[in-house]
């Protein structure tokens, strides 16, 4: 297998590593045209989340793949060499296969078994798609990678109660704070994190939401559902400091939302703030923890909390890897049979137009016969001819199952001449 992935992800690296190495939509746009353009990537898709940045790619040699991937994260991000060592996961051949299977069913998430992931992992192959980066080889595996993530959580307990980032900071909040039926929380950004989270808030009986977003019309359906949630323009998200107790955030900005000195000029510290910041590039700047009353916590810190859901899940991930492997076997399979796909094609094209020409041939001889005769015959014929070649055909696709699918190929090549 000609497979690849490389990438920075939350098992391996500091949430500044990772802002780094954050593909921007700009930066996404830039990666992809790069890709494409060398000749050594045959295909790819970026997958970049808060927690990974990782390139899945079709290349030309695993055996530099290792090299060439990394001197593509440095150039591209501007990296010194140290700050990427150590830091970065490989994998190559069938490996990629079980990691993006796995990746899938949300087992190398933070969170054991989170729904996000799936979709995050779909909207990347679609936005490769789009730019023309993604071929037959990662189009399949992609798509099956997908379907048998959907059919292990329908199947397993995993996909019952689904967490999330946005729930572990839920968490975080209430093992903070307690109680948080007399609280108030301001949101930042209204994206699907933000969504997740303002639903687990008012699960909790949150007294009040109030949401900071640059379009105010997201929000109307919500604020006529709940009388708890409040819209607030994002310009005055410094104003509101005074009010609230809690602070999530989650845009998709490039910078800082807070900056601490503006934040310690409206922060009055006559009552605690409890700041989770699960965007990547970090929202909030990270000197505002250091301020008197203020708890602030990013992804990276969520860790303990994700830790012990993975305690109460862990028996179902033996259960799933199983499933996992049973379902490779079917991509392997189709992988493997890559080179007498197009040999079996030839084959049925070749008895095809040669039957064709057989018996334009014979109902020229036999034109004083009716033409049911003659439809029958044709009948007749063409099962015969497929009878024919369907144990052949068998056989070089088992002979691709086994690994042998070049040297089949090639024996089709030589001894067909097709």
């Amino acid at each position: 297998m000609k497979l690849a992935a490389f990438g920075i992800t939350h098992k391996n690296s500091t949430i500044a590593l990772r802002e780094k190495v954050a593909f921007s939509k700009s930066k996404l746009q830039k990666a992809y045209n790069l890709l494409k353009e060398d000749a050594f990537i045959e295909e790819a898709v970026i997958l970049s989340t808060c927690n990974r940045s990782e390139i899945i790619a079709v290349i030309k040699d695993t055996g530099i793949g290792e090299a060439w991937l990394k001197s593509f994260y440095i150039n591209f991000f501007d990296l010194e060499e140290k700050e990427i060592e150590g830091r970065y996961l490989y994998r190559c051949k069938k490996e990629v296969v079980t990691y993006l299977y796995e990746v899938c069913c949300g087992l190398d998430s933070l969170v054991l078994g989170e729904d996000q992931i799936l979709g995050q992992v779909k909207e990347a192959h679609q936005k490769a798609l789009e730019l023309k980066a993604s071929g037959k080889i990662l189009n399949k595996l992609f798509l099956e990678a997908v379907t048998t993530a959907k059919e292990i959580k329908t199947k397993t307990s995993i996909s019952e109660n689904p967490l999330s980032i946005s729930y572990i900071a839920v968490k975080q909040v209430e093992k903070q704070l307690g109680d948080l039926r007399n609280k108030r929380v301001l949101i930042i950004g209204f994206g699907e994190m933000s969504r997740l989270a303002v639903e687990h808030l008012l699960d909790k009986g949150i007294q009040a939401v109030y949401i900071c977003n640059r379009r105010k019309e997201s929000l109307v359906h919500l604020m006529n559902q709940r009388k708890q949630i409040h819209y607030i323009d994002f310009d005055k998200k410094y104003q509101l400091l005074d009010k609230i107790d809690i602070i999530i955030s989650a845009t998709g900005a490039p910078h800082y939302i807070y900056y601490k000195e503006e934040f310690g000029r409206y922060y009055d510290r006559r009552k605690p703030i409890c700041i989770v910041d699960i965007a990547l590039p970090r929202d909030i700047d990270p000197a505002i923890g250091e301020i008197p009353g203020i708890s602030l916590f990013d992804i990276d810190q969520l860790k303990n909390i994700a830790d012990e859901n993975l305690d109460a899940r862990k028996s179902l991930i033996i259960e799933i890897k199983k499933d996992i492997q049973a379902a490779i076997k079917n991509y392997e399979g189709w992988y493997q049979c890559l080179p007498v796909y197009p040999k079996i094609e030839a084959i049925n094209n070749y008895s095809q137009q040669l039957t064709d020409e057989e018996l334009d041939k014979m109902f020229k001889k036999l034109s004083h016969i009716p033409q049911k005769d003659k439809e029958t015959i044709e009948i007749l014929v063409r099962s015969l001819v497929k009878k024919m070649w369907k144990k052949p055909i068998l056989q070089l696709k088992d002979a691709g199952a086994k690994g042998k699918g070049e040297e089949m190929a090639s024996f089709v090549d030589e001894f067909l001449g097709l």
